[in-house]
């Protein structure tokens, strides 16, 4: 009886139904809904425009469909929900990418707040071809003479609000919640100031999200998200010898740590992981990013990025961002054989905590640091895949890319599963990703917002709104900056020694004056020593300076004035 009043109801649903509503059949087919449950065989989707509406198998209420639905035969295949990215610094040329690997929404870690908001409104309303887009919400801390980086508060524009102290914790969250998806702080705001934006945030129903140099700290502050597995490193690390090696390292939560994690002992882990998962505090380990110039996928996964990133029509994506996605594979290439097995040493405790984590009842949200030397779309693939070697079953994996990913931002009610009343974000494989995650990449067609996605590439493809400046994410090779040359000036006929300070210097940099490079000496990512010569004094008047890094990555910075005097 309760089944044939639910089909009774679902005809009137269908008869109900606007003229002009989209409709889409998704018939047949194997059905992992990303909730955790066993599959579903020969299932049939209802979509109504971009919803959901009833989702059954067999043929029984396939006669009562509207005559424009559009059907698409998924007999012998997978449907998975739509994969999320949680970790992306988004640039111009990601769209394509990101679709033809079945990525239907991307989270923005890092990008000016007013950028981001232009992009949201683009991509999420259909005006710009690309994934569903959200993104974190920064805070500058302000501090006497300026912000936590004794900034002026003029550099607000990247960020969306700012804070003087924790009595305005309630203020700036409210803002953010009305602006943004979620809250991102630093590794640099310690429990007075993190703690009370955490509270106000979770309250909020928003998601907080931070880099750490300490999980546990983290987790008693109130975050939700860590970023990397530095912060769950250094937690774990608790002999003396290990806090030595520890004082003596240049840690930067974020970068590349990899000599760290061979400290880590599993003797902690269980105290380490119990603090995460008592707090419900998730994990995005980013595996792909920190090691994959040294597990055992690397050159596979590295000549899939070369097949993908020389296809004739996505040459608009910048050489340099591909080369510095390739060559992140050889990063390791220079170290010693000994230096190497202590990476890998580093990079097995690391799954280990990961497989125990997950099996205690922890969460992972997969994000890639993408534009962060990893290849947008098909490093989520590859990140699944690590999952799985570090101890994930295929399912949890999955998850990682879906329902956990949707619940890191409380979009889980709208996003992350295949679900009645959810968004019709689905993607159709070829083959079981529960048999083999790597069938994840076997994609068959995209569903973005209830319609069928082109997944190709289009060399003409476009996004409005540019990004200038100092604003690249290239980790090791940054566009440099310019703030200072000493001396100011120099007669006219004489050899002057420059000392010239900024950052984002790498060893590569070079000093120019008028375009011309001069000698120059890498002294420190800050600071750099060059030699003007006679002949570049030889006449009077003003000359500029710029600093430039050659490519991958890299760029040449803004001038300065440099004047040549009487002598």
């Amino acid at each position: 009886m309760a089944r044939k009043a639910a089909w009774f109801l679902f005809c009137l649903l269908i008869l109900s139904l606007p003229a002009s509503a989209r409709n889409l059949l998704i018939r047949g087919g194997t059905l992992i809904d990303g909730t955790g449950k066993a599959p579903i065989q020969d299932a049939r989707i209802f979509v109504e425009g971009n919803v959901i509406r009833r989702i059954w198998t067999g043929d029984g209420a396939t006669q009562s469909l509207p005559p424009d639905t559009q059907v698409v035969d998924a007999r012998g295949k997978f449907i998975i929900p739509g994969l999320i990215d949680s970790h992306v610094h988004y640039r111009e040329y990601m769209g394509e990418l990101f679709l033809a690997y079945g990525v239907t929404a991307v989270y923005d870690l890092g990008n000016p707040f007013y950028w981001q908001t232009a992009a949201k409104k683009g991509l999420n309303e259909g005006k710009i071809r690309g994934p569903r887009f959200y993104f974190c919400g920064g805070i500058t801390i302000l501090r006497a003479g300026g912000d936590a980086g004794g900034r002026e508060p003029a550099v607000r524009a990247r960020d969306v609000v700012a804070l003087k102290g924790p009595e305005e914790a309630k203020r700036t969250v409210a803002t953010l919640k009305e602006k943004t998806d979620c809250v991102k702080l630093t590794e640099n705001e310690k429990g007075d100031l993190f703690t009370p934006i955490a509270r106000e945030a979770r309250a909020a129903g928003m998601g907080v999200i931070s880099h750490s140099l300490n999980a546990m700290d983290s987790a008693t502050w109130g975050i939700t998200g860590i970023e990397h597995m530095t912060g769950v490193a250094i937690s774990a690390i608790r002999s003396a010898e290990g806090r030595k090696a520890l004082a003596g390292m240049n840690i930067e939560a974020g970068h590349k740590n990899s000599l760290l994690y061979q400290w880590m002992e599993p003797a902690s882990f269980n105290e380490v992981i119990d603090s995460l998962v008592s707090r419900k505090v998730m994990i995005n380990p980013t595996l792909d990013f920190e090691w994959k110039g040294l597990m055992e996928h690397a050159r596979e996964f590295e000549l899939e990025d070369a097949r993908l990133l020389y296809n004739p029509n996505l040459q608009y994506m910048p050489l340099s961002e591909r080369l510095v996605s390739l060559g992140q594979y050889h990063w390791a290439d220079k170290r010693s054989a000994a230096e190497k097995e202590l990476f890998l040493k580093g990079y097995k405790r690391v799954q280990e905590f990961l497989g125990r984590f997950v099996k205690a009842g922890g969460k992972i949200y997969a994000g890639t640091d993408s534009a962060a030397a990893t290849t947008p779309g098909l490093s989520l693939h590859h990140e699944m895949e690590l999952l799985v070697d570090a101890g994930l079953s295929p399912m949890d994996s999955l998850r990682s890319s879906t329902q956990w990913g949707a619940e890191l931002l409380g979009l889980d009610n709208k996003l992350g599963t295949v679900e009645v009343n959810k968004l019709a974000d689905l993607v159709i494989l070829r083959g079981s990703p529960l048999e083999d995650i790597r069938r994840t990449k076997e994609i068959d067609q995209v569903i973005r917002d209830g319609e069928i996605v082109d997944t190709g590439f289009h060399s003409d493809y476009s996004f409005p709104f540019r990004l200038l400046g100092p604003v690249s994410k290239h980790l090791y090779n940054p566009i440099p900056v310019l703030s200072d040359v000493n001396p100011p000036m120099t007669a006219q006929g004489t050899e002057a020694k420059l000392r010239v300070r900024g950052r984002g210097f790498v060893p590569s940099t070079v000093v120019q004056i008028d375009g011309s490079a001069i000698q120059t000496t890498w002294v420190s990512p800050t600071e750099l020593s060059a030699v003007l010569t006679r002949a570049h004094s030889s006449r009077v008047g003003t000359v500029l300076i710029q600093v430039e890094s050659p490519l991958p990555g890299g760029g040449v910075t803004e001038p300065l004035e440099f004047y040549i005097t009487y002598p």
